[in-house]
């Protein structure tokens, strides 16, 4: 999809801000781990979306297992992007159990997401810190951002943040157009959706990331960010 101009640009994001009015599935960004412990109980709601995780996340669980040094490797990389306390037995049990209602839980791969995207973000988000080596050496963060993006970008899922560690990342190669203020009514269709499914996290700022085809973008995207 072309973008000849900003107006044009901006049209877009709120087209894509309207579509989301009825979405029921979103991708879920490190910043969030922190409130899945408040989840309500299904019975309550009417609403039963689908969050989406990148798989790298649950890999890491896994080689967590036989090998204790990933558990301070993902205590690195989560305090990375947030400075609250996440609870890996609870994360545990969402990639593992499914022990997420009444939400679905689903695992990004590489195969779901747009390879453009993907290929960029793995190439460009480089952190010496975060290289771990699995023969061959496998960029944590590059694949993490990729995946989120990718997926974002093919399936048009919003990104859920509770803080701007990935769009401070984002900055710095791909196009972001801040909407705080734009479109204030449709933001609170949009997050209506959303917000009943989490409970007693007032103070936390949230935010919602959409992608936006455009060709000004080495990704082919612009990251736009939507503060309900």
């Amino acid at each position: 999809m072309q973008i000849d101009n900003a107006d044009n640009l901006i049209s877009n994001v709120k087209g894509r801000i309207l579509e989301l009015g009825g979405e029921s599935k979103a991708i879920l960004d490190i910043s969030v781990y922190p409130e899945l412990s408040w989840i309500p109980d299904p019975t309550r709601l009417n609403f039963f979306p689908t969050y989406y995780f990148p798989d790298t996340i649950a890999n890491l669980f896994l080689r967590a297992k036989e090998n204790k040094q990933y558990h301070y490797f993902m205590t690195k990389l989560f305090t990375r992007w947030t400075k609250r306390a996440i609870d890996f037995k609870a994360l545990d049990k969402t990639f593992f159990k499914k022990e997420l209602p009444p939400a679905k839980i689903e695992l990004i791969t590489k195969e779901m997401v747009d390879r453009k995207v993907y290929s960029f973000c793995y190439e460009n988000f480089v952190y010496k810190d975060f290289i771990v080596e699995l023969s061959p050496r496998f960029n944590v963060v590059g694949d993490i951002i990729g995946k989120m993006l990718g997926f974002a970008k093919q399936s048009k899922a919003p990104i859920l943040m509770t803080n701007q560690r990935l769009v401070r990342d984002v900055k710095k190669l791909i196009p972001i157009l801040e909407t705080a203020n734009i479109f204030v009514d449709k933001k609170q269709r949009l997050w209506g959706r959303f917000r009943p499914i989490l409970k007693n996290t007032r103070g936390v700022r949230w935010l919602i990331g959409i992608t936006v085809g455009t060709v000004i973008s080495p990704a082919g995207i612009v990251f736009a960010v939507i503060d309900p």
